[in-house]
């Protein structure tokens, strides 16, 4: 028989109590390590991002989404967007009721990523998250680890507290739209960009972004001494909305560096989608239908 390891329960902070239906149901079953260290990996980016987060569960997709009230927010607006085939190979979602698409959960990104740190260490051979109401409404994450001193696997449990947000109030939870960037272009080396950005927000606080349909990007930071111009060439044009020669945009250096910085996934590329005075479009497609977002507004400093 399997040991059982039941972690400490995260206290509430202030969370009200819901009530979890007895219709409402969510359970998912991860059991590739790539794929578990992937979804870790995507939660831990999210946990450096904000304190809170916003799970909506549907019947085919799961989103992830930080700092939707941009407010007052000092990082960037990002979300995930996850296939359920991708990652898992058993996924059921059941709404409380049937007229509705998605169960929307609130929760602490910390929390989370706390729990499924498990997943990073080897010998994990299964992960479930499981929705259901112990003293309170949780996401139960499950792990099962073989032991180096044991031939049995191990489980570890991690109850993560939720508000269950009702359907009245989920128009201010909604997943973000993608803007209609007039010119994308995809960077092979995101590593460089992070460095990049890195050092130019100390000289302004804010960077201007240039895309040229040749395939140029150039990011320009300036200050009251100096302008520095960064270039990078023949790279690829990407998901054109509009044939358009160039496109440019200012943006928060602070969050632009705070959505790299924050970054905790392998994948080197990335495409900088450019929607003219208006906004810059991040995405990093971890796989075909595992994608990370964020979107950075114009500013005018």
């Amino acid at each position: 028989m399997s040991t059982i390891y039941t972690l400490p329960i995260y206290t509430l902070c202030g969370q009200s109590l819901k009530v979890l239906s007895g219709k409402m149901k969510f359970r998912a079953l991860m059991q590739d390590a790539m794929y578990m260290r992937e979804f870790q990996a995507i939660v831990a980016t999210l946990a450096k991002l904000a304190k809170d987060c916003v799970m909506i569960l549907g019947v085919r997709q799961m989103h992830f989404i930080v700092n939707e009230d941009q407010s007052s927010a000092a990082s960037p607006l990002v979300w995930a967007t996850i296939a359920a085939d991708e990652y898992f190979p058993e996924y059921r979602m059941e709404a409380a009721r049937s007229d509705q698409e998605y169960i929307v959960l609130s929760m602490s990104s910390a929390n989370l990523g706390r729990a499924l740190s498990v997943l990073r260490s080897g010998g994990v051979s299964m992960c479930k998250l499981k929705l259901q109401r112990i003293q309170f409404p949780c996401i139960s994450v499950i792990a099962s680890v073989q032991s180096s001193s044991s031939s049995e696997a191990r489980e570890v449990v991690h109850d993560v507290p939720v508000t269950i947000i009702p359907a009245s109030d989920w128009s201010a939870y909604v997943v973000p739209r993608v803007p209609n960037s007039q010119l994308a272009l995809s960077l092979p080396s995101l590593r460089l960009l992070r460095s990049l950005i890195d050092k130019l927000k100390n000289i302004s606080p804010s960077l201007e972004f240039q895309a040229s349909f040749d395939g140029e990007l150039s990011v320009i930071a300036t200050s009251e001494m100096s302008t520095v111009t960064s270039r990078f060439q023949k790279l690829l044009p990407r998901s054109l909305a509009v044939s358009q020669q160039e496109a440019s945009c200012s943006v928060d250096s602070r969050k632009a560096s705070a959505f790299f910085g924050a970054l905790q996934l392998p994948n080197e590329e990335l495409t900088i989608g450019i929607d003219q005075e208006h906004s810059i479009h991040l995405q990093i497609d971890v796989r075909q239908d595992v994608v990370l977002h964020s979107i950075l507004p114009a500013v005018c400093f």
